[in-house]
């Protein structure tokens, strides 16, 4: 029988809890013995009994990244509506139906209508997309449990215990290596290295740099060669990638550079307005004329100046080139992200840039002789 370990439970009011950040093996696990870790862990190599299973689970929780909160129609709709441009029109709306202008005033509404329509059709096509990615990202593990082999559902694992890795195996939760023949993995994920990295059983040092941790696997990498195995000592958020996504989370969106230069501009139409409207009354009121009709003019002249078009012709270019990049097996969450990418510069990445498609093919054969064996004779060059 496994003796409990004092789990704590997966979140505190200061933040997540797991058993890696308690004292002695489970701090360093890549830095100790595997036997060491294992007898912390109070497993053992037959792996855990369901009974102990189902009280750490009920302790940790399950083996799952921090959901996203489901984007609700409401809110995409309201993404539409939010721009500054958007709600002048509203307001010109409303002011040519309180004056009588049913023209104009169903222009705009025809206008608002299909703008509004594009932008929530794409985004929530978007979201969806990136919600179902989501579901397909739970993948199975084997582990042993009471000496038995058994295939369960990722976010199953619980802390101690005992993952089989296989060649092909995309890994579940952190693990410590207890045993390994031939093993490498594709790190690439948290370290940015593309080039797969052996993994053993052998402790390392304790401010070993992520990368170099070669007795850890982590969450989301994947066995490239070989087989081992290796006791879990983090799950869901208090993995590797679940400190990344806990980063990612707490970031505080900014608005896009196309976003800022359209409140900007309707900061700009609004003064400009109101500074010209009461300037056409000041003067219509000078030279006597009805107080009434001047400030009709007025409020007419306003609306005539605010562009019905922009926001339109704005989202329809937002959404081509949306699809442009969903054609390219791209998704992007919001609309108006697209135009992020538009305005880049810059893009840094490290000495193996990774940001392609982190695959290599052979262009051009040379032979030792020099010549080239296709006859082409443009040497070699591979493409990343």
């Amino acid at each position: 029988m496994n003796q409990p370990i004092p789990l704590r439970s997966p979140r505190t009011e200061s933040g997540p809890a797991c058993p890696r950040a308690q004292e002695g093996p489970l701090a360093h696990p890549w830095s100790v013995p595997a036997e060491d870790v294992v007898e912390a862990l109070s497993t053992s190599r037959d792996g855990l009994d369901p009974a102990e299973v189902r009280r750490r689970r009920e302790t940790v929780g399950p083996n799952v990244l921090q959901r996203v909160e489901t984007v609700s129609l409401g809110q995409i709709l309201w993404n539409q509506l939010r721009s500054l441009v958007v709600l002048l029109l509203v307001v010109a709306c409303a002011v040519s139906l309180l004056f009588g202008d049913a023209v104009e005033a169903a222009a705009i509404a025809v206008v608002l209508g299909v703008n509004t329509a594009i932008g929530f059709g794409m985004e929530r096509r978007a979201v969806r997309s990136m919600e179902a990615l989501r579901e397909l990202g739970q993948t199975p593990a084997t582990v042993i449990r009471e000496g038995t082999p058994r295939r369960i559902a990722a976010e199953d694992l619980v802390p101690g215990d005992l993952l089989v890795l296989e060649e092909g195996d995309v890994i579940a939760a952190d693990a410590r290596i207890t045993d390994a023949s031939n093993l490498q993995a594709d790190a690439s994920a948290l370290t940015g290295e593309s080039v797969p990295v052996d993994k053993d059983a052998a402790p390392v040092a304790d401010d070993a740099p992520l990368a170099e941790r070669s007795s850890m696997v982590h969450k989301g990498t994947a066995v490239t060669r070989g087989r081992g195995t290796g006791v879990v000592v983090a799950t869901g958020m208090e993995t590797e990638i679940g400190h990344i996504s806990e980063l990612v989370e707490r970031a505080e969106g900014d608005e896009t550079p196309l976003e800022e230069r359209l409140d900007q501009l309707a900061r700009s139409l609004v003064l400009v307005v109101l500074v010209l409207a009461g300037v056409i009354v000041g003067i219509g009121l000078g030279a006597g004329r009805n107080a009434t009709l001047m400030v009709e003019m007025g409020i007419a002249l306003a609306v005539a100046a605010i562009p019905e078009g922009l926001p339109i012709v704005a989202t329809i270019a937002l959404a081509r080139g949306l699809r442009r990049m969903a054609r390219r097996n791209a998704l992007v969450r919001r609309l108006s992200s697209v135009e992020t990418l538009g305005a880049t510069s810059v893009i840094c990445t490290d000495k193996t840039g990774t940001l392609t498609e982190n695959r290599m093919s052979v262009r051009d054969l040379v032979l030792p002789s020099g010549s080239p064996a296709g006859g082409s004779g443009t040497g070699v060059s591979t493409m990343a």
